[in-house]
């Protein structure tokens, strides 16, 4: 910008934007024909973030049972960037095998009623942690292949 005062105001809006909402700005250079596909996961994200913050309720649920016997407790957002993300982070394998483990298959269900997350999510989340034998993981997996199955022509 040539703008001196303008480029201050944006400064101010993206330092605002970080401490009040917890919005970072990142600048990532992808092929153009991947950029929709980046902006769409991102739009995800935070769709299930705040459908997350909206299940009061379910989330305070699955929360207390996970966090209840760790040092260290995990928050919605936290858990929701967990489940969808590519990469596992250490620090929260317990909470995340407590999630796939402890849970009665209804609650995870309440869940993807609430469109926190989707079975086709949850599912890749037991592959990327490597839970496939987790106590939920076969009943996950039957949905998911539920949700993508086709009717016979």
């Amino acid at each position: 910008m040539t703008d001196p005062t303008a480029a201050r105001r944006v400064q101010k809006y993206r330092v605002r934007q970080a401490a009040e909402r917890g919005i970072r700005r990142v600048e990532v250079q992808v092929p153009e024909n991947a950029a929709q596909d980046i902006k769409d996961l991102a739009s995800k994200l935070q769709l299930s973030v705040k459908n997350a913050l909206v299940a009061d309720r379910q989330m305070k649920l699955v929360l207390g049972t996970i966090n209840a016997p760790r040092p260290h407790p995990i928050d919605a957002q936290t858990l929701v960037r967990c489940l969808l993300a590519s990469r596992a982070e250490a620090g929260f394998r317990p909470h995340i095998e407590a999630f796939f483990d402890e849970f009665a298959p209804e609650s995870i269900h309440d869940l993807v009623l609430a469109q926190v997350i989707s079975f086709e999510d949850l599912y890749r989340a037991t592959r990327n942690w490597r839970l496939n034998d987790a106590g939920n993981a076969a009943w996950i997996k039957e949905m998911a292949d539920l949700r993508l199955a086709k009717p016979a022509a």
